[in-house]
């Protein structure tokens, strides 16, 4: 489930700025301007930018989120600046193609003096990204860089717990710690776990216990 968004995109319902655990968050919600988000696959990323958009639709402002930019055309781009706020997620599987370049090179000094938020995602540190396109590396250096935080297994399980309790049902620590064990251990996959014992719990009103999360999940 998610909420209908412009180009046929969604956000994904678990995902808001006050699930995440770490810094990044409250880094990414003081910042103005240009952000470049960056850390390894699964660390969070798209987390952060489709939970910055919930809240900014929340105030009334307008958003845009755009995920496998690979899979679109770049003209996609065009006219952008005029959201309040710009993320594009995974803007590194683009960055060697050379229409892409200039479309971002173009969207980084349009949504400038618009005064728009642009904030960008990378599994790559800036140092990395390495684009042919002199101006778009002198751009991309300029950002403000937020890297995304790694998690350690008290806060994956502070993570689960949270997105339990917004959902209306509560899990143990013993539940919380019985699925890190059994489960794969990326946030994404948590949090889609999470959502399917939302529903069962919806559907059989059961209370959350290690058998109960055995036969819901497979586990």
């Amino acid at each position: 489930m998610g909420e209908q968004l412009p180009l046929g995109l969604r956000l994904d319902s678990h995902a808001r700025l006050e699930d995440y655990v770490g810094d990044a968050s409250d880094r990414l919600h003081e910042l103005t301007g240009f952000v470049l988000v960056y850390g390894p696959k699964s660390s969070g990323k798209s987390h952060l930018l489709q939970g910055l958009c919930r809240e900014a639709l929340d105030v009334g402002q307008s958003v845009i989120f755009l995920s496998s930019l690979n899979k679109l055309d770049p003209s996609v781009l065009e006219g952008l600046e005029s959201r309040t706020l710009i993320c594009l997620d995974d803007v590194d599987e683009v960055m060697g193609q050379p229409a892409w370049q200039q479309s971002l090179f173009h969207l980084i000094n349009a949504a400038k003096d618009q005064g728009s938020k642009l904030v960008l995602a990378s599994t790559l540190p800036v140092a990395d990204l390495k684009p042919a396109l002199a101006d778009l590396s002198s751009r991309l250096k300029g950002a403000y860089l937020v890297p995304a935080d790694e998690l350690c297994d008290t806060d994956k399980l502070e993570v689960i717990r949270r997105k339990a309790h917004r959902r209306g049902f509560e899990m143990s620590e013993e539940v919380c710690r019985f699925i890190l064990s059994r489960a794969q251990r990326d946030m994404h996959h948590l949090a889609r776990l999470v959502e399917q014992l939302d529903k069962q719990t919806l559907m059989q009103q059961k209370k959350v216990t290690i058998p109960f999360v055995k036969a819901a999940l497979g586990l």
